[in-house]
């Protein structure tokens, strides 16, 4: 097979720990060391457009994975010892529930 690169997304202001596309591939979410989620569109045209940056965690952010069913909600975890739920409602993301110290330590996947 003969891969060929079709985009470098640029942004975080650090390490990029994961990346999670939705089930129908038209979302990519990323998350990094600079304790943020952003969220890209991609178009037919295989074109990537940032439309979303998630602020709420208060250390790096080490997983991320959108629902197995639903486009519309995604799961994030941190060093914060946190898991956040983040919800589309339509105009942006926001995080719509959060589990703190609900482990002892970091928080590695969701």
């Amino acid at each position: 097979l003969d891969w060929e690169l079709i985009a470098t997304l640029e942004g975080h202001e650090n390490e990029v720990k994961r990346v999670s596309w939705n089930m129908n591939t038209t979302l990519l979410a990323s998350c990094a060391r600079d304790k943020s989620i952003w969220l890209w569109d991609l178009d037919e045209d295989y074109k990537f457009e940032l439309f979303s940056v998630l602020h709420g965690h208060t250390a790096d952010v080490k997983a991320i994975a959108f629902a197995r069913h639903r486009d519309d909600l995604l799961a994030s975890c941190s060093y914060d010892n946190s898991i956040r739920m983040w919800l589309d409602d339509g105009e942006d993301w926001i995080s719509v529930q959060t589990l703190e110290n609900a482990h002892d330590s970091s928080v590695w996947d969701c």
